[in-house]
């Protein structure tokens, strides 16, 4: 005879933790879970940056009932949903984090049985959904929102030229796709794994198509007319997802493989947001997707005035999770369908919102990299169209 099967029944929260001057008033707990104990110190500084970040918008927007709860998931997937367990256990309406995309993956298997929304601040979408959220800028946004752009131009023949590995695999995939939505396609790839070495022999081999260098006279009139897509090029535009010292290494070395940035526009992922592109001339006239830099202006200086020290790139994620537990702490219960609003929210990047598949659309802005800085050659939306997901 086969044993019945014993379902352990699940535990009722009741009450939660509540702070002694707040006894016996409606609060909304809102717990932070990060790895503050992390084996690695740049994940432990992180962690840091993203609780000031928390802390910042609580104080200058929480109210009195909003009680934020940091707890540590150490960096390991158990320590996550541990983590998640113990805000449960401490009555958290909405959890803030985890980091990384595993320990998100874990905390919302805890959260999930409560019906507790996870906001978390990973870029991988594949951990997104059945409320887990992700508070973050996948690079797939970015890829996005560039193609297009270019794309209405009139660019069709689109390349790749990028590091192999899960970033570079999402990003060729998110310009494929996105080259197809707007009538493209990707006429051209290659990956490469190491430095130098590699990146010069994937640039031999990209320009293998049939490129040819300019002469003089045709260079100056690229040079004083506005750009438009070469009807000859085996590709008009390439997508060169590196940022830092590697792609000021990758950069050079297309020109000097004849693929001439008069020719053919550059493009690059959030990771060209850094004063480092600015500082390679090839990469002069080259365009980019990138948060609201009016909105993130606004945030850094109020973080640095705070702190004493500039935020991390990804500090204002945590900032505008503190921001959405907020909005809830005043107009009332923390909700699927609210977090899922088609008109979205405005916050320390700019415009957002959350797919029911648990995804974040952004509204982002396209920039143009100078001598002296990035300029904004297409400005962020300030509202969404109407919600199609």
């Amino acid at each position: 005879m086969t044993e019945p099967e014993v379902i352990e029944p699940e535990i009722i929260r009741e009450g939660g933790l509540i702070p002694h001057h707040l006894e016996g008033r409606e609060v909304t707990r809102a717990a932070l879970l990060l790895p503050f104990s992390h084996p690695n110190a740049a994940a432990r500084n992180e962690a840091a940056n993203l609780l000031q970040a928390a802390e910042l918008a609580l104080f200058e927007h929480g109210p009195e009932t909003l009680v934020l709860m940091p707890k540590d998931t150490g960096g390991t997937n158990e320590g996550a949903r541990q983590a998640a367990q113990a805000a449960i256990d401490d009555g958290a309406d909405i959890i803030l984090g985890p980091l990384f995309g595993a320990a998100a993956t874990a905390a919302g298997d805890v959260a999930r049985r409560y019906d507790v929304p996870v906001l978390a601040f990973s870029t991988d979408t594949s951990i997104a959904g059945n409320g887990v959220y992700l508070l973050s800028l996948p690079p797939e946004q970015e890829v996005a929102r560039i193609t297009a752009y270019v794309a209405r131009l009139g660019v069709e023949r689109f390349a790749f030229i990028g590091p192999g590995g899960a970033y570079g695999s999402a990003v060729r995939d998110a310009l494929a796709e996105t080259a197809e939505l707007n009538g493209g396609y990707l006429a051209a790839e290659e990956t490469y794994v190491g430095g130098v070495e590699a990146m010069t022999s994937a640039a031999r081999r990209l320009s293998q198509l049939g490129f040819t260098s300019l002469e003089a006279e045709d260079a100056m009139m690229f040079n004083s007319s506005e750009w438009v897509p070469s009807a000859d090029a085996p590709f008009q535009a390439v997508m060169l997802p590196e940022g830092g010292t590697r792609l000021r290494t990758l950069g050079p070395l297309l020109p000097y493989h004849e693929i001439d940035p008069l020719i053919v526009r550059f493009l690059g992922t959030g990771l060209w947001n850094d004063e480092e592109t600015r500082r390679e001339p090839v990469l002069h006239g080259g365009w980019f997707a990138g948060p609201d830099a009016e909105a993130h202006s606004a945030f850094s200086a109020q973080y640095q005035s705070a702190f004493g020290n500039e935020p991390s790139r990804i500090a204002s994620h945590a900032y505008d999770a503190v921001l959405l537990a907020v909005f809830f702490a005043n107009e009332g219960e923390v909700s699927r369908e609210a977090l899922e609003d088609p008109e979205g929210f405005y916050g320390a990047d700019g415009l957002f919102r959350f797919r029911a598949d648990g995804r974040i659309e952004r509204g982002l802005a396209v920039y143009e990299v100078r001598r002296d800085g990035f300029r904004v050659i297409d400005p962020a939306p300030r509202s969404f169209d109407p919600a199609v997901f």
